[in-house]
């Protein structure tokens, strides 16, 4: 093709597909090697072949027995479909950015029993409202997370409060209530309370064996049931999955918030317990005072209402 200056301008008749044929064509050697990388038939990328060498007006491949061999002009429409095919890819790439904009990174803590059992869904449910969230997690009792969300080492901590709990320093910050702080006992399919379809007594626990947590002194775990007398304890271990374990083989049961119900295995039953001399505890989300909306995502998601089994 030749432009009103004279010039040969065969590019403007090169088709995309054409280009990414031309390229395919050169790397492998032959029609059939190319049809199969682009998932094209062998007739249509012949004519496709056809169609750059109309436009570029010279042969850009000899056939052979073995193949093809690809001419001067085949190499120099080649190496142009190869960086012609990067720059769309490359414009591709920043027009997705102008619609879906850079990351935004969120930092996110929680005492142990709400990272597991909470803040997983909270997030995924999150993502789904802002895409663009990104998120590093931090895991701490409430004091220490409190501190963090005071010295802007945190946007967001999930805390808990209540009796047997130390109490952090919530002073200057905004505090929004959550759902979700009942304590309920764990007990093994097959127990007898595990059939319960209402609350139990608080009595019926006093002669059970207990599984509950260790961690170091400045690490408030859960223990037995917080309004027996002298309960007797089986066995004590560091992390809920060993706690689960141990509940599920029959040889104890254990305290289990309500966070957790999502995460307990399916061989362990959730009771609840009647028991008017407990104090409940209560949990919330802390925040600095300045409202940013990518954190009310955070938020909302986590004062979302959630099922449980």
């Amino acid at each position: 093709m030749h432009g009103s200056d004279g010039y040969h301008v065969a590019v403007p008749e090169l088709s995309i597909t054409a280009l990414r044929v031309v390229r395919a064509v050169a790397a492998h050697g032959s029609l059939s090697g190319a049809a199969r990388t682009l998932g094209y038939s062998q007739p249509a990328v012949s004519r496709q072949v056809s169609a750059a060498e109309k436009a570029a007006g010279q042969p850009l491949f000899v056939r052979g027995a073995r193949g093809v061999k690809t001419t001067r002009a085949g190499e120099i429409v080649a190496r142009f479909a190869t960086e012609t095919l990067a720059g769309l890819d490359r414009l591709d790439e920043r027009l997705d950015a102008l619609t879906s904009g850079p990351q935004i990174r969120v930092r996110v803590g929680a005492f142990p029993a709400a990272n597991a059992g909470l803040l997983p869904f909270a997030l995924a449910r999150a993502l789904e409202e802002q895409p663009r969230l990104t998120f590093t997690l931090t895991e701490a009792s409430s004091p220490r997370l409190v501190h963090q969300v005071t010295t802007g080492r945190l946007d967001i901590a999930i805390v808990a409060s209540g009796p047997g709990l130390p109490q952090p320093a919530l002073e200057g910050l905004r505090i929004i209530p959550l759902p979700g702080g009942d304590l309920m006992v764990g007990v093994p399919r097959g127990h007898p309370l595990a059939e319960s379809e209402s609350a139990v007594p608080v009595r019926e626990l006093a002669h059970a064996s207990w599984i509950v947590g260790k961690g170091a002194d400045d690490e408030p775990q859960f223990g037995a049931w917080p309004t027996l007398t002298d309960p007797l304890i089986a066995f004590r271990t560091r992390t809920w999955p060993s706690r689960f374990g141990l509940v599920a083989a029959g040889l104890g049961i254990c305290v289990i918030p309500e966070i957790l119900a999502p995460v307990v295995p399916r061989n362990i039953a959730l009771v609840r317990v009647d028991d008017p001399n407990l104090l409940g505890r209560r949990m919330f989300a802390v925040t600095g005072n300045d409202r940013v909306e990518t954190h009310e995502v955070v938020v909302r998601a986590l004062r979302e209402p959630r099922e449980h089994r």
